[in-house]
């Protein structure tokens, strides 16, 4: 009766353990990850930062659903500013969208990301229509 068999898998359970080893103590000795502040990812962003800094203010700590009015702001003069939950977008920088009611009743979105200097008003890139999430029939 030949032993070859067991010959062959002793050099493989000893390959297997060792490469077991290996991957252990790679996995142990990986560096411990920190906690990173997200990066800014795009370059040249036309986006206007805030001035008012009692908009930046109420945007960095409000609720979802807080409201201010603002005297004078980006998006025009007299303006009542709702704001929703804060998110984070795919540039890696907390944004949110934000209800602007005019005057005379006129609402539209607005949408402002915050940076290492404050909040910037970005350009709305979509905008779901109501009628979409209803269906057409």
């Amino acid at each position: 009766m030949s032993n070859t068999p067991f010959l062959i898998a002793r050099p493989a359970r000893m390959l297997l353990a060792a490469l077991s080893v290996a991957l252990v103590t790679g996995c142990s000795s990986y560096p411990k990850s920190n906690a990173q502040e997200a990066q800014y990812v795009l370059n040249n962003d036309p986006a206007t930062l805030l001035q008012d800094e009692s908009l930046n203010d109420f945007l960095s700590k409000s609720p979802a659903g807080a409201v201010l009015n603002v005297a004078r702001s980006p998006w025009g003069h007299n303006v009542e500013v709702v704001a929703d939950a804060p998110y984070l977008a795919a540039s890696g920088r907390e944004c949110r969208k934000l209800r602007v009611v005019e005057m005379g009743n006129n609402a539209r979105t607005a949408l402002v990301c915050q940076t290492p200097n404050g909040w910037v008003n970005q350009r709305v890139v979509t905008q779901m229509d109501s009628t979409a999430t209803q269906g057409r029939y």
